[in-house]
């Protein structure tokens, strides 16, 4: 291992154990990094300023300004994290400042689109099962991806209808399913029974999904049930969280469910219901 490669995995075990990022931020982080000394040939300890906004210069026109805000808090965090073990001087991005970012409203489905993806699930398959159960839990919890390819048997309590699952940073938290995503976990380990620390959605070859199998199955019954817009597991925990809004549910009673650690970030759901309350208006309202 090289002495960049080595620095780098140094500062992927401080992102993980001090500052508590997740594994797939600490992969990105440390892209942009070594991607950032790609471009030089200069040593650590005689980087400046100057040398960090020429990279960002070059960066912006190519990418998005979240890409372009994350690659500066990656090269922010990595002085930091050389600062405090004695590596550098001063921090060279400190005073840099990140792009404002565009306003994102994610895309959601509505209930009866839910509908028909769950029902374009094939039935009489192997798969069957463990795919509708897969979609009603994504749905039925609002889970993101990487919580629901976590989850083990153990986790899920079918009994009072509740799972355990470990977000971002590790925090656990306890999320109620409903009657529907009961049924359908339960139906899928009666055909398909698994110990209690084994992974509950599991590939063709026993071992647990990635991100990609889970997508892909996703994007296919998408297809068959027509709705050609982008949609990604992540979109289901979108809707999970309007959908509650739009049938009343408390703004801090959704940010618990989706284990948010700040309000701001569920309010963007708010935001969204607004929208389509006025797509409504628009489209039925005689003088709209």
């Amino acid at each position: 291992m090289d002495k960049a490669s080595a620095l780098l995995a140094e500062y992927g075990g401080y992102c993980a154990s001090e500052r508590g990022l997740s594994k797939l931020t600490i992969q990105a982080y440390t892209r942009d990094i070594r991607e950032f000394f790609s471009t030089i040939d200069v040593p650590v300890a005689n980087i400046g300023e100057k040398h960090i906004t020429a990279f960002l210069r070059e960066k912006r026109s190519g990418v998005s300004s979240r890409t372009l805000a994350r690659k500066i808090c990656a090269l922010r965090s990595f002085w930091k994290f050389l600062v405090e073990d004695g590596m550098a001087q001063r921090n060279p991005a400190s005073a840099l400042r990140s792009p404002r970012l565009e306003s994102y409203l994610p895309d959601v489905l509505s209930v009866s689109e839910v509908e028909q993806v769950i029902n374009r699930v094939a039935r009489g398959r192997r798969t069957s099962l463990r795919n509708t159960a897969m979609i009603e839990v994504l749905y039925g919890a609002g889970l993101r991806i990487s919580e629901l390819i976590s989850l083990k048997v153990k986790d899920v309590n079918l009994d009072v209808g509740f799972l355990k699952c470990l977000g971002k940073r590790g925090k656990e938290r306890i999320v109620p399913i409903g009657e529907k995503a009961c049924s359908a976990v339960k139906a899928f380990l009666l055909f398909s029974p698994a110990e209690e620390g084994n992974s509950l959605f599991r590939n063709p070859s026993g071992a647990p999904f990635s991100r990609m199998g889970v997508w892909k199955i996703i994007k296919k019954l998408c297809a068959d049930a027509g709705i050609t817009r982008r949609i990604t597991p992540h979109t289901f925990r979108h809707s999970f969280a309007t959908h509650l809004l739009q049938n009343g549910a408390d703004l801090r009673v959704i940010q618990e469910l989706l284990g948010h650690a700040q309000i701001s970030t569920t309010q963007i759901y708010t935001h969204i219901s607004t929208k389509r309350l006025r797509q409504i208006h628009r489209r039925f309202h005689p003088r709209s």
